[in-house]
């Protein structure tokens, strides 16, 4: 049986602050990337730009698309699953 692994999506972060407490992450991702399973210990905004994406948290799972923002909180579980190509989502931790 042959695995196949997923796109790997082009990432860029911006750390600002005199302890690099605020990153703003741009995300350009391909149908069939798939975020890490995580959770952080810091709250995330997730502004979803173009394409379409479905989004697996602890609450379950949306299809969000066009531009949307969520907000998903410290210690939340989230995995992101990209459907469409293009998708451009930033994401920010406003306090990291």
């Amino acid at each position: 049986m042959e695995t196949t692994t997923p796109p790997i999506p082009d990432i860029s972060r911006l750390f600002i602050g005199a302890r690099n407490e605020f990153e703003v992450e741009t995300v350009f991702a391909e149908k069939g990337a798939v975020s890490p399973d995580e959770s952080h210990p810091f709250d995330e905004i997730f502004v979803l730009l173009e394409g379409e994406i479905e989004l697996e948290t602890d609450d379950g799972v949306e299809t969000i698309s066009g531009l949307t923002m969520r907000s998903i909180p410290a210690g939340t579980r989230h995995v992101t699953r990209v459907l469409t190509t293009p998708t451009k989502v930033v994401i920010i931790h406003p306090n990291r």
